[in-house]
């Protein structure tokens, strides 16, 4: 694909014409040397033109299905942005027509689809990359460069966090299609969601968790789930996860609909020489002993146009892959793992593989932290 489209831009078709494909329009009429719109597609075919119109001037085409924007051999990327069912379908069938694919979170609904999508994304070649916008934060990019350098030693304890209380959230109500929004409905169902707020919302954080510890493989998984005000929902509003890994290091998740956080904060890392913290726009670091932690400040980032930009890197110039296929199934896998141990009350542990299933904890993990209880704490 790279040397193919290196001196053209690429053509884009979306596939989607809600809230997100807006977004994602916004981020592509940023490169207009390297990529342009050419499609929409959208089962609300006023909504699709409205998008054209509104994004293109007019100038993109318009489809109703998945199969039909797909086939446009004018189309060299589908940039997916639907309800998170009708992702599977839309990947294999975008990959066995041989175009690059950008795919919105969650990859899909569950392990045996993600590992049908490994095996055709490896067989037809194609270029895929998650839509996992979070990892082109700048604070979030300096707090891994960082933690490469070993700045802090060896990181004992990660917490990511995403939340926002939603008390408005209605999630019945549909936007007019002139408006270019999307039917929220589909979130409140959970043949179309796949699952509530964790495998939402909550795939950002897990991601991001995934991308600071960077290699540390998650051996160990430990979920609590509630619903403190989205009462409409079938499944929660919050999670608690708790994920230990191969290192022995711990990872922290809380995410929410329901919840807010002073500062707005979305990660720390305490290391065995300091720590850091990290939100949106800004990164602190402190190393043990100093007085006062040191702080960097960063414009409001535009991650959508920023995870674009590097897909266009990826796809035409053969840049290292920010969220490949396996990263994306290991987000999935820890997300899976943490509602199956909510649901037993206990401990997963998580295969090596990304797509496979996880499992009852047999045994617990002993890592290098590992602390034998006496019997003298117990009772």
């Amino acid at each position: 694909m790279s040397s193919q489209h290196a001196g053209s831009p690429l053509r884009i078709g979306i596939l989607g014409a809600g809230n997100i494909a807006r977004l994602h329009s916004v981020g592509w009429n940023e490169f207009p040397e390297n990529a342009h719109i050419a499609a929409y597609s959208d089962v609300d075919t006023v909504r699709a033109k409205f998008m054209s119109d509104t994004h293109t001037g007019g100038t993109a085409k318009t489809y109703d299905s998945i199969d039909a924007i797909v086939a446009d051999p004018e189309i060299d990327v589908i940039d997916i942005c639907l309800p998170h069912h009708l992702h599977v379908d839309a990947v294999l069938k975008a990959a066995q027509a041989g175009k690059a694919i950008l795919c919105e979170k969650p990859l899909c609904t569950n392990l045996s689809d993600a590992a049908k999508i490994r095996e055709t994304i490896a067989s037809t070649g194609v270029i895929f990359m998650g839509a996992h916008n979070n990892l082109f934060t700048p604070s979030l990019l300096e707090a891994r460069r960082l933690l490469s350098g070993g700045f802090i030693g060896k990181p004992f304890m990660y917490r990511t966090i995403e939340v926002f209380q939603s008390r408005g959230f209605d999630p019945w109500s549909k936007e007019a299609s002139t408006t270019g929004g999307g039917q929220r409905g589909w979130r409140a169902d959970l043949r179309t969601s796949g699952g509530g707020e964790l495998l939402d919302t909550g795939y950002h954080s897990t991601y991001r968790l995934l991308s600071l510890a960077s290699g540390d493989r998650p051996v160990e998984v430990t979920g609590f789930l509630s619903r403190f005000l989205q009462s409409h929902l079938p499944t929660e509003d919050t999670g608690h996860v708790f994920v230990r890994f191969e290192s022995g290091a711990v990872g922290e998740i809380l995410t929410s609909w329901a919840l807010d956080v002073v500062g707005a904060r979305q990660f720390e890392i305490e290391g065995e020489f300091g720590a850091l913290a990290g939100s949106a726009t800004s990164l602190s670091h402190q190393l043990y002993r100093w007085p006062e932690p040191s702080t960097r400040s960063y414009p409001a980032p535009a991650t959508f146009t920023l995870e674009i930009g590097h897909f266009i890197e990826v796809v035409k110039n053969g840049a290292t892959n920010a969220a490949p296929i396996d990263d994306t199934i290991r987000t999935l896998q820890l997300i899976k793992a943490a509602y199956l141990s909510a649901k037993l009350g206990a401990t997963v542990s998580l295969p090596e593989d990304p797509a496979g299933i996880p499992v009852p904890r047999e045994t617990a993990v002993v890592t290098p932290y590992s602390v034998d209880v006496p019997d003298e704490v117990l009772g």
